[in-house]
This record gives C-alpha cells, structure tokens and sequence, in this order.
C-alpha cells in the first residue's frame, strides 16, 4: 500500500518535473551565435487595450551567457575606468537587450471595429473580389448597351447600396475608369480632377450612365447637367452628375457619412485587420485584409468609392483619392435640382447613423 503511494507519488512528481521542464524549454532557449551564445527569456506582462483594440504584453530578454571582452585580443586590458569611458569597451557593460512585443487579440465588443470584423469574418467564406461575371462592351457600344451580369459570390452581393454602382458610362476612359455611383436617385457621383472646368458644367451632357439590377436588368440613366469641384472654389474634388428621371426602386443609391467621423468610430490599430470595401476599374473589391485585397491606386481608379462595410448595408464616405459627402456636396446637389426645377427636398443624401459607436483614439 505504502509502496503503491510511493509510486503514485514518484510519478506525479516526475510529471510535474516534465511540466515545469517544458514551460522552462518554452520560455528559455540558448542559441549558439557567432559572437557567442546567449539565453532568450520570455515573460507574460499583461493585457492592455489601444483605442477599439484588446492586445497582450509579452518581454523578452536576449541576455549573453559569455562575456563580449573575453574575446578582445589578449594584448587588449580594460578596467572599470575603461569600460566607462572607452568606446570599444562600452559594449561590456550591456550582458542584455529587452524587447516587448504587442500581440493583438481582438476588439472591445461595443466598437464599430468589433462589429465590423465579427460580421465580414461570418460572411466571408469562399467569398470573391470579382463584382461582375459579364461586364462587356459589345462592338457597336455605346450604340448599343454593355452587356452585364452580377458575381453573386462577391463580398457585396445583396448588400444595401450594391446596386449603386455603375459597371459603365459612356464618360469612361478605359473600361471601369471615372466610376460613377448613385448618391441619390437623381444624383450620380465621380471624381472631379480631369473632369473639366470647376463650376456648373454641360461636358458630361447626354452621357448615358448604365446600372444593374440584382436579376441583371439593365437601367440607363442620362446626364442632364453636373457641377464639378476641384479645389479651387472650395476645398473639394468630386464631380456630382443630375440624371434626366430618377432611378427606379430597383436601384438603391447608397447611403453616405462623412469620412473624419468613421474613421473616428472606427479608426486603424496596429496589428489589426481593418475591412474597408474598395472598388477598382477593373471589376474587383478589395476588403484592405489578406487574401481579400487588390491594387486599388491605379491610374483610372479615382473617384472609386471607398464603403464602410456594415452588416448588410454599404455605406459610401469617399472616394478613391477624391472627397467623400458633406455639407458644401448636399448644397451642390441641391443647386442642380433647382436649375432643372426640382424639388431639392425630394433628393437628400441619406446619412447613416454611426451615433451609438463610441469614439476611442488610439495611442
């Protein structure tokens, strides 16, 4: 009986041994190095949070097993003086070099950052960056309409606001290039730098805008009038473009907040995934994480709009190197319904609430 304890005993504490051996062998590792060996020493510190981000604190500590001033030449002598005092021995007098590391483990729930990382990770499995399966412009174009067709394995697909985004304009450049997209059902938005003279603007007069129903119907709009900004009258660069009729319920223009407050709701940390939804002219978004981001400054891609991706819903707060809505931009839309006689009230951006997401700056 006694002997069965002892035994019982023995092995628990050879267990424990093995234990305490491996979490040593875990935290302590001797390298051999040219210079020398050294011991590297890691140790838990804490947990600490930086703006919406919750992040761990681990020290580790390189410290030399074998004196740097053994290996001078045997000529060479040094004293404590020397060692103080003296350049090629100051060296000596550091057997160590700590280094901390910051290892992010996810967001404080309640954040904007938590919520949209939560839910593009919940909605992102075998997702694609490809937006269209068809976007092609027959040889008689633009006589005759593009032919287009939604990816409905993209990220965006059947998200609010999708259907905003023009695959084509007769305006573009190369295919994709100047996108324009529908801020309200008479408003279509596009860069403003290389859009003509700033001001109220008959260029794009006539010029047949194409967007696409979620079952690949086909919806023209036509350019009536537009105003562009360029940093000359007011410190902006976009160009808003009045369409002839309104969109049809079909198409949902998406809705709109003003870049300085998202990205103070939800600002970028170190280390950490950051999800933005980027469009780019050859028919692709980026989602700015790992295997979901593309080149999206190329040249072409400006006034390419840039969303915040919510759960379900698409929110537009700027464009790709080009302003996002504001005040000035409502005033714009606003001038342009009224020289065509519209009823302005009818044609309002519609913003988004980010109210209830706190604002944490991060260090």
């Amino acid at each position: 009986m006694r002997f069965t304890s002892y035994i019982r005993h023995w092995f628990s504490g050879l267990l424990l041994l093995i234990v305490l051996n491996l979490s040593l062998f875990c935290v302590r590792a001797q390298t051999n190095v040219s210079n020398g060996s050294y011991i590297a020493e890691t140790s838990f510190i804490g947990w600490f949070t930086n703006g919406p981000g919750i992040y761990t604190q681990h020290r580790s500590l390189l410290r030399y097993t074998n004196p740097i001033l053994a290996r001078l030449p045997v000529i060479e002598t040094a004293t404590n003086l020397d060692a103080i005092n003296k350049p090629k021995f100051r060296l000596v007098q550091t057997n160590g070099i700590v280094i901390s590391n910051d290892t992010f483990q996810g967001f404080l729930p309640g954040t904007l950052n938590h919520l949209v990382w939560t839910n593009f990770i919940a909605h992102t499995n075998s997702r694609e960056t490809r937006i269209w399966s068809l976007r092609w412009h027959p040889g008689s174009w633009p006589t005759n309409p593009p032919a287009l067709m939604w990816n409905t394995n993209n990220l965006m697909w059947r998200m609010k606001g999708l259907t905003a985004l023009s695959p084509c304009w007769t305006g573009e450049g190369s295919s994709g290039q100047i996108p324009v997209t529908a801020l309200t059902r008479r408003h279509g938005y596009a860069r403003g730098h290389g859009m003509g003279a700033e001001g109220i603007s008959t260029n794009s007069n006539g010029s047949r805008v194409w967007f696409l129903t979620t079952n690949n119907t086909l919806v023209e709009a036509r350019i009536v009038s537009s105003i562009v900004r360029a940093y000359l009258t007011r410190k902006a660069d976009y160009t808003i473009f009045l369409f002839a009729k309104d969109l049809p319920d079909s198409i949902q223009p998406m809705c709109v907040a003003e870049a300085t407050n998202v990205f103070a709701k939800y600002p970028s940390i170190p280390y950490a995934p950051h999800p933005m939804f980027l469009t780019e002219q050859t028919g692709h978004v980026s989602a700015e994480v790992p295997e979901w981001k593309v080149n999206t400054w190329k040249g072409g891609d400006s006034g390419s709009p840039n969303m915040l991706p919510m759960p379900g819903e698409l929110v537009f707060y700027s464009g790709r190197s080009t302003s996002g809505p504001d005040k000035g931009m409502q005033e714009d839309m606003d001038e342009l319904c009224r020289r065509q006689k519209l009823d302005a009230r009818k044609y309002q951006l519609q913003w988004f609430d980010l109210s209830e997401y706190p604002s944490l700056k991060p260090n």
